[in-house]
């Protein structure tokens, strides 16, 4: 395709044609010299029209003139721009595109995806098709367009995430599996709901606990289990989700009443260690309880005491004369307590 046009050549574009199709002045100023009357006052459809016969890819096919571009129908002249390319859903979708010109590529974006069915099928239904609304499209993997559901009216950046997880994603999970899970994911009710269960996914499962418990006290080595912790004890259990999967916390749950949650974290010179405990609502833990939670821990062999860096601290600040060391009862307590 190459352009013909009866107009006499001119760079002079004026303010408005500036404004209403930025990335193509210069060739609209050639094609309809100042005023640019019959560009600038026709339909926007017919403006877009244009604009995309000048972002698309050049192809061997016949001159166009452009000037009789202006008299044909829409469903004609579409033909004539687009040829073979022209899809579906076109000319309806060149009346939602507003008044403001596209830039090339988002013209091109918007031909690819009315081409593609799930993808029109979402454009065909917009009251207003934007590049913003193409770009995620386009953005998104083709399964995800094909499953639909909200992923399908996300907006470029979060579509751009799900493209990056989902890609991680095909190269852990089996191509079956994959599918299945893209399945669940359309049928999400809201895009906080899509973006869930798609972290979930992403998520590694929880390596084995570093001391495998007590009767009294167990530990919550799945993700369910956390989740549910987190709902009896009415806490924010679930934030500790993914430090669980890189091992830098473990959790456990004190069974006899009133029972609580407890967490241990690895330390360089001790090994895993007692970092906190709370009851329901993060509230702390009565001495009674918490002495007999101790006492399972250091029968466990776990660290109960100060940490490695609070004894590096305490030995930096110790050559003061005023230096004062904490009882280590303190210290513990400190586990123990709601700050």
């Amino acid at each position: 395709m190459t352009v013909l046009s009866l107009a006499s050549a001119t760079s002079v574009a004026s303010p408005l044609l500036r404004l209403i199709a930025p990335p193509y002045a210069e060739v609209l100023a050639a094609l309809w010299p100042a005023p640019h009357t019959a560009f600038v006052t026709a339909p926007a459809a017919r403006r877009h029209l244009i604009c995309l016969m000048l972002a698309a890819e050049p192809s061997n096919g016949p001159p166009i003139d452009v000037a009789g571009l202006m008299d044909l129908p829409l469903r004609k002249a579409i033909p004539l721009v687009l040829e073979a390319a022209a899809p579906e859903g076109l000319r309806r979708a060149l009346e939602r595109l507003g008044e403001i010109a596209w830039t090339p590529e988002d013209y091109r974006l918007l031909v690819r995806m009315l081409a593609d069915p799930a993808p029109a099928k979402t454009l065909r239904h917009a009251q207003a098709i934007t590049p913003e609304l193409v770009r995620a499209l386009a953005a998104l993997p083709a399964d995800l367009r094909e499953a639909g559901g909200v992923a399908l009216r996300v907006s470029p950046a979060q579509a751009a995430l799900l493209a990056e997880a989902h890609a991680v994603l095909a190269r852990r999970l089996s191509p079956q599996v994959l599918s299945t899970r893209v399945a669940a994911w359309s049928h999400a009710p809201t895009p906080k709901a899509l973006f869930t269960l798609v972290a979930e996914d992403f998520r590694r499962e929880l390596p084995p606990p570093p001391h495998p418990g007590t009767e009294r006290l167990r530990p919550l080595d799945t993700a369910a289990a956390i989740r549910d912790a987190a709902r009896r004890y009415r806490n924010c259990l679930v934030n500790y989700l993914d430090c669980a999967v890189d091992q830098r916390t473990a959790i456990y749950e004190w069974l006899p009443a009133p029972g609580a949650v407890v967490e241990l974290i690895p330390d360089g010179f001790f090994g895993w260690r007692l970092d906190q405990a709370r009851l329901r609502n993060n509230q702390s833990v009565d001495e009674a309880t918490r002495e007999a939670i101790v006492g399972e821990l250091r029968g466990m062999g776990v660290h109960v005491g100060r940490s490695a860096w609070q004894i590096r601290r305490a030995l930096e600040e110790a050559a003061s004369p005023k230096f004062q060391l904490t009882p280590v009862d303190d210290a513990i307590a400190d586990y123990f307590t709601d700050d």
